[in-house]
């Protein structure tokens, strides 16, 4: 069953992970950390966790769970019960597993090897990035609201005349249900008629579109519902605009009985209009088009611009610039000027006290009653772009650490490899002494692994080509007393491998290459040795061999206890791999290893 610690106010974390050293450790960690941690190791006790009462801020989800689901499986299951940030903890980072990962909506894909800290640091990254989320989607949820609430009918269009989106009060006008009109032909739909003459009126959607390039209006004129009911509207035609002026769409609002032309936003306290106006979350601003003169701003556009509303109205844009940067403002005018509008420009506005907001000005020409104004929207993305800062900052900083920990790992293989050294000059048995300088190629071999990693920008494989190269040199420097006498026959293709598998990897070149220059040409004879590394139907073959005595009769590799080669019998299979030998006496030594590319688990 699962354990559960009372709630700090940093949050309530969900551990699963089925390893109960690796969860007691995390689990204590996140704890003096300020978290409460609920800690399961199987996929049912999860999904009670998940469907009980207990809030749950965050997932830290162990990939390979010994149990009927991964946590891949698992993690899906929990989302489709409940939205809930999930991180996932895997020892494992091979291609096939991130790409299983990237199907599904997850915060962040930590290594086991990873530090305590980077994981406390991508666990609030990805609380912070969650709470953005759910903002947004709340501030979606209102926008929604407030497209839904308005009191004009409002379509929007493809340019080619198909229904991208519709409001509840246009579909009341028009008699249908929403399900019945989306990405049809507005034209199969709507019947528009001129109210004096009772022609019907139509639109023209062919593959230019310039009757919509400019925003237009017309009055007089009736829309007739699929069920009969009439409903006399005026009609207002806007475009939408890319940034090249090219038609991606088309607004049309119809508003019904107009029976007064309306030059200033509505006053009326009660009015639906007002209402939307000022409840809207977005800073919005109404201003004339001859002199910029400001007519009506709400209660979000106060806040960020921290104008007073009564000492607005009446007044030009150009009276407002004590938080502005010039040269930011002249850019947005010439904008302006050039395409008679904004789009989403960015624009940082400056208080004297520190306080500033990052801001996306969008502007929309237009026409009441034959005169034309323009309706300002300052959208406030100064938390978004904060988070999206930190997330970066947070990447960047794991990178470094993985880095440096690969760097330390090398470094500590290193030592201990030199401490073996200074003890073999100590030991004058031969074979002692044999034994250390074993002992010392198989760390180096390890540790070159390390160096691989902490040199290359990919922190997660390692270039065979570049390891299997140094590693060779390496051991030349090591056993071979005469370089004229031993050569190496190199050829590798090019192949990225996991760390996790690259040590094995090692392990056996190593053992191969040792055992060959040791024993294949004794009494100072020399000779060629291959290596040779190839891919072949989704299979890494590693080849080598050498022109020296061969295997004495009584070593079999397959079956003897030699440490060497049982080591090379055991890391093969860990591989999941196969090997064979030939070997003739006078001719040499040859042996191929082949594993799969992909790891299959």
């Amino acid at each position: 069953m699962p354990t559960t610690e009372i709630k700090h106010s940093l949050g309530h974390i969900l551990l699963v992970e089925d390893e109960a050293i690796l969860a007691v450790s995390q689990a204590e960690f996140l704890k003096i950390k300020g978290y409460s941690v609920q800690h399961v190791s199987n996929s049912l006790d999860a999904i009670d966790c998940i469907t009980s009462e207990e809030k749950v801020n965050l997932i830290l989800m162990d990939i390979n769970l010994s149990d009927e689901l991964d946590g891949i499986q698992l993690a899906k299951k929990i989302l489709e019960i409940k939205e809930v940030p999930i991180l996932f903890l895997s020892g494992y980072s091979d291609q096939k597993i991130l790409n299983r990962v990237a199907d599904l909506k997850h915060y962040g894909f930590i290594p086991k090897i990873t530090s305590p800290d980077i994981i406390e640091c991508m666990i609030k990254s990805a609380l912070k990035l969650h709470a953005a989320e759910q903002s947004l989607a709340f501030r979606e949820k209102e926008l929604r609201i407030t497209f839904e609430a308005m009191g004009d009918g409002l379509i929007v269009l493809t340019p080619e005349g198909q229904i991208r989106e519709i409001n509840q009060k246009a579909l009341d006008m028009l008699g249908y249900h929403k399900n019945e009109l989306m990405n049809k032909d507005l034209s199969s739909f709507l019947f528009l008629v001129q109210a004096e003459s009772r022609m019907r009126v139509s639109y023209s959607f062919d593959n230019e579109n310039d009757q919509f390039l400019e925003s237009k209006r017309r009055n007089n004129l009736i829309i007739i519902s699929s069920k009969g009911r009439e409903t006399n509207v005026t009609e207002t035609i806007s475009p939408i605009l890319d940034s090249n002026k090219n038609l991606n769409g088309i607004v049309i609002v119809f508003r019904e009985n107009p029976e007064s032309p309306v030059l200033v936003p509505p006053k009326d306290s009660e009015s639906l209009y007002a209402k939307v106006f000022q409840l809207s979350p977005i800073a919005m601003a109404i201003s004339t088009i001859k002199d910029g003169t400001y007519l009506d701003i709400n209660p979000a556009m106060e806040s960020i611009f921290r104008f007073e509303k009564s000492q607005v109205i009446g007044r030009k844009a150009d009276d407002f610039k004590a938080w502005s940067n010039p040269v930011q403002i002249e850019k947005l005018n010439e904008i302006y000027r050039e395409n008679g509008r904004l789009s989403g420009e960015r624009m940082s506005v400056h208080h004297s006290d520190g306080v500033h907001h990052e801001v996306l000005v969008f502007s929309q020409g237009i026409e009441i009653a034959g005169e034309r104004f323009v309706l300002w929207f300052n959208l406030d993305v100064t938390k978004i772009l904060d988070i999206e800062g930190k997330l970066a900052k947070s990447l960047e900083e794991k990178d470094v650490l993985l880095k440096e920990l690969q760097h330390r790992v090398k470094n500590t293989l290193a030592i201990i490899s030199g401490l073996l050294n200074l003890e073999s000059f100590k030991v004058e048995n031969e074979l002692a002494k044999q034994s250390f300088l074993n002992a010392q190629s198989r760390i180096m071999s390890m540790s070159k692994v390390y160096e691989n990693l902490y040199q290359s920008e990919d922190l997660e494989s390692v270039d065979l080509r570049k390891y299997i190269e140094d590693l060779v040199y390496s051991l030349h420097d090591i056993f071979v007393l005469n370089p004229s006498k031993i050569r190496f026959d190199v050829k590798l293709e090019d192949i990225r491998l996991d760390l996790k598998r690259t040590l094995p990897l090692g392990l056996i070149l190593n053992e191969l290459l040792t055992n060959a220059l040791k024993y294949a040409y004794p009494n100072d004879k020399g000779g060629d040795i291959r290596i040779h590394l190839s891919i072949s139907n989704q299979n890494v073959v590693l080849a080598v061999g050498d022109d020296g005595v061969g295997l004495p009769e009584s070593v079999n590799i397959e079956k003897g206890n030699h440490f060497g080669y049982e080591l090379i019998r055991s890391l093969t299979s860990q591989l999941k791999g196969v090997f064979s030998s030939v070997s003739k006496k006078g001719e040499g030594l040859n042996i191929i290893i082949s594993f799969p590319l992909h790891n299959k688990e």
